[in-house]
């Protein structure tokens, strides 16, 4: 991993429990961001809208791969 990433990816690892998921259906939407920005003020983030940024690449990759494994099961 580039050094320049470290942060966002630490950061996605602590927000793993702020998913929001679309009603009954238990798929998952996105990141909570209200959670995440605090999140970013608790763990002394101080260049939020890059890291913000970074968050949000991580969370597309993520949430394609989530979208691949359920259309496998």
């Amino acid at each position: 991993m580039l050094p320049e990433n470290w942060d966002a990816v630490t950061l996605f690892l602590r927000c793993a429990t702020q998913w929001r998921y679309a009603g009954m259906t238990g798929v998952r939407t996105g990141l909570d961001y209200p959670a995440v920005e605090a999140v970013m003020r608790i763990t002394g983030v101080t260049n939020h809208r890059e890291t913000f940024e970074k968050i949000q690449l991580i969370e597309q990759g993520a949430l394609a791969a989530l979208a691949e494994q359920q259309d496998r099961t």
